[in-house]
């Protein structure tokens, strides 16, 4: 009895804790775009502001979303190109929480502009405090005579107009009577956090009962919910902005739990990196012209096994794209979490791996 007790007790002690930081958190009354989101301001060469009323803070964190600060530092670094070369690959660390009680300064180092590559650092700065570093490389578009890549794992999963999305999930929360009254306000303040992305899991677990799953894969449906400028490089940055989004979330799948138990006492990224096999390209002229130069004239011979490469498609992230999440390792209170990026008609645009931190008491 007294052990029961104490848990309850806890328990409460921790949604109260909860409760309170939605209370006092700052939440913006005009609900920006994810555009507007990852917008950040030149103040002057390679120093980039982004204002404190556009940081987002998850209702259960007091630390700004990882996301916004990979999908901005990348905003931030293709304005400094010489030349438009997409983003090929970035590889970033979480160093310390930010919150939304004052402006993120990004300031962009030009490592390299070479013929092929350009290469940036970006680090971010609230308050005199580094709270993130990321490097960049940029490529220039090529075409080469060796091309191959995997068949998407499952094509017959359920479409995302089928599906309902986590804000549905959540409003029909209100109506579940296992609902506990102290979580309702929770619900409730979470439903009223600004929307971003629209997220889609094909096998949503209850929120309330999670029931364990293994091995630890799953596919979810992932896009921007506003429509968004016709410019590769900012679905570039949307696209790494919805990468953190799921991504961590795959290490509960083992686990009759979810990040919104009462047992998980703290969830964080610890680093972050992407590669893109894809350009998003809008216009596709340049593209001609390379693949005219950079062909040659005498084939690789190939396996007989190699699959045919869907057809490339214009890539945006306001369009959905179906992200495959796995959690291969979870030691020492540490995940390790793999995540794949597919078009519609099965084409590989992004690889992605994280390692953040899980404790569970």
């Amino acid at each position: 009895m007294t052990i029961h007790f104490k848990f309850v007790t806890s328990s409460l002690l921790k949604y109260r804790s909860i409760f309170n930081i939605i209370i006092h958190r700052r939440l913006s009354s005009k609900q920006p775009t994810l555009y507007e989101t990852l917008k950040v301001i030149e103040s002057s060469t390679g120093v980039f502001i982004q204002p404190a009323d556009s940081l987002f803070v998850f209702p259960t964190r007091t630390s700004v979303f990882g996301g916004q600060l990979i999908g901005s530092a990348v905003y931030a670094a293709q304005k400094t190109l010489t030349k438009d070369f997409p983003l090929h690959s970035l590889h970033s660390y979480f160093l310390t929480a930010a919150d939304n009680s004052s402006d993120i300064i990004y300031r962009v180092t030009r490592l390299r502009d070479g013929q092929s590559f350009e290469t940036r650092s970006v680090t971010a700065r609230q308050d005199n405090r580094i709270v993130f570093e990321c490097s960049m490389n940029f490529h220039r578009q090529e075409k080469g005579n060796m091309e191959h890549q995997l068949p998407i794992p499952h094509a017959d999963l359920t479409p995302p107009e089928k599906l309902l999305s986590m804000h549905d999930h959540f409003q029909n929360l209100l109506d579940d009577k296992r609902l506990k009254p102290e979580l309702k306000p929770l619900v409730e303040r979470a439903l009223e956090i600004p929307a971003r992305i629209d997220i889609r899991y094909c096998h949503q677990r209850d929120l309330l009962q999670p029931e364990p799953v293994w091995p630890p894969r799953e596919f979810v449906w992932i896009k921007s919910l506003d429509p968004l400028p016709d410019y590769s490089h900012i679905h570039r940055s949307a696209v790494a902005y919805c990468s953190d989004r799921v991504l961590l979330n795959s290490a509960f799948l083992p686990y009759a739990a979810n990040p919104y138990h009462h047992r998980i006492r703290m969830q964080a990224s610890l680093d972050h990196s992407m590669w893109f096999h894809d350009d998003f390209l809008f216009d596709t002229t340049n593209e001609n012209n390379l693949i005219e130069e950079n062909v040659l004239s005498k084939p690789v011979r190939r396996s007989s096994d190699i699959p045919s490469i869907p057809s490339k498609v214009l890539v945006r992230a306001d369009d959905w794209l179906l992200y495959e999440l796995e959690c291969p390792i979870h030691m020492n209170n540490r995940a390790w979490t793999f995540g794949r990026i597919w078009t519609r008609n099965g084409r590989l645009i992004v690889t992605c791996a994280q390692e953040g931190v899980i404790r569970c008491h």
